[in-house]
């Protein structure tokens, strides 16, 4: 009886022992479970503090980028004027050119009156010396010493012949005297047009230089802005994508215990962060040897994903194609409206898509049907051929980066 007992006794105490050994394990379970939920949090907070920054990000680099349309339109049209002034600097310079030869020409004219009028100026010199040390012959003079009627004549003539040469030489001096006053206006009037000319065109040709100098600055400091944001863009996207690394593995992680907690099935792995099943049939939307490795996807409104121009696009869902063509991701962007939704959400778009395997709008396909294709170079507003597949709505505007996380998880989950 004894010996009973202290078995019974033994066995109670393993009993308890055993229960305190799983009171421990669950709440290391428990503490081990509110670590990953707090984990999981801090890292849901810290990707929707970045899609933020990558939002006010993008809306920065766009309106860089459209500063930068308009100043390379003003710089174009800039250059428009300058073809045109520089037209008119050219037919000035060539008036430029005509009115020197006419300056030359006139100084040579001016000189050569010059000399003329000199030269009369001597004769009418000399002829007053002459008149005033020999007497003057005049009229009553030569009637009271001719002799005869015929010397009278001869006299009388050679004094209408002194009389005429006077006014003759005092008429020409005076005759140049006006060409040379005329002639020398002239020239000063070329000269004063030539300088108005002359400085029309520097006027003209600083101004424009001051004006295109001005727009190369601004586009000079406008590009460094874009390129300043767009590097952080990348950076913010960088940091996106690895703190969704992150959120994944540790949801994975959370679902896993949780799993071997309870035993059951009801738990079951979660793989990206999504319940198995639960993407309902979501499909990957490129083939998979065409996209680039999940590492390289970045967030944004909805997922980038780079693949060669004109690769085919698949329905990620069985559903009705809706809409062609949204604002920034070209005119022949699809936007598909799944039959269920996935994700929590009832439309998906895909941006960037180009003309070639477009199905019409009201078609109804099923999911992994080609439906569209990526488009060829830069379509709408990219930097190279990839997709932006996302969330919108019936409208095909995008949902935001909200959203972003959740199209990353099911594109994770079907790679």
């Amino acid at each position: 009886m004894p010996r009973n007992r202290t078995l019974r006794t033994t066995a109670i105490s393993v009993w308890i022992a055993a229960l305190a050994l799983l009171g421990s394990a669950l709440v290391l379970v428990a503490t081990s479970r509110s670590a990953d939920a707090a984990s999981i949090s801090q890292l849901q907070q810290q990707i929707g503090s970045a899609q933020n920054k990558i939002s006010g990000l993008s809306g920065q680099v766009g309106a860089a980028q459209s500063r930068l349309s308009q100043l390379n339109g003003s710089i174009s049209s800039l250059q428009g004027r300058l073809s045109s002034i520089q037209a008119d600097l050219d037919t000035k310079r060539a008036r430029l050119i005509k009115l020197e030869l006419s300056l030359n020409a006139a100084r040579t004219r001016l000189a050569q009156l010059q000399a003329m009028e000199a030269r009369g100026e001597r004769i009418l010199t000399q002829q007053v010396v002459n008149n005033y040390e020999s007497d003057q012959p005049d009229l009553v003079t030569a009637v009271l010493e001719s002799n005869g009627f015929q010397d009278l004549l001869e006299r009388v003539q050679f004094v209408n012949r002194i009389q005429h040469q006077n006014t003759r030489v005092v008429t020409q001096v005076k005759s140049d005297r006006r060409v040379v006053t005329a002639q020398a206006i002239t020239l000063g009037r070329l000269e004063q047009r030539q300088q108005e000319l002359t400085i029309q065109v520097l006027h003209e040709r600083n101004s424009l230089a001051g004006v295109k100098v001005s727009l190369l600055r601004q586009r000079i400091a406008v590009a460094q802005i874009r390129d300043s944001k767009a590097g952080q863009l990348q950076s913010a996207r960088d940091q996106v994508g690895n703190l969704q690394d992150q959120l994944n593995k540790a949801q994975a992680a959370q679902a896993a215990q949780a799993a071997q907690a309870s035993g059951s099935s009801s738990g079951a792995p979660t793989t990206s962060g999504v319940p198995a099943g639960s993407s309902g049939g979501f499909t990957f939307p490129l083939p998979k040897d065409a996209a680039s490795p999940p590492g390289s996807w970045s967030p944004d409104d909805g997922v980038d994903i780079s693949a060669p121009g004109d690769t085919p696009e698949f329905a990620v869902c069985s559903g009705t194609i809706v809409l062609h063509g949204i604002g920034g991701f070209g005119p022949d962007a699809p936007v598909l409206h799944c039959d269920s939704p996935v994700g929590g959400y009832d439309y998906v778009y895909y941006g960037h898509a180009g003309p070639a395997n477009q199905l019409p709008v009201g078609t109804h396909v099923g999911a992994g049907q080609v439906m569209s294709s990526v488009g060829p170079g830069i379509v709408g507003i990219s930097t190279g051929p990839h997709l932006e597949i996302g969330f919108s709505d019936a409208s095909g505007s995008p949902i935001g980066p909200g959203s972003a996380g959740a199209m990353m998880s099911l594109l994770q989950s079907s790679y």
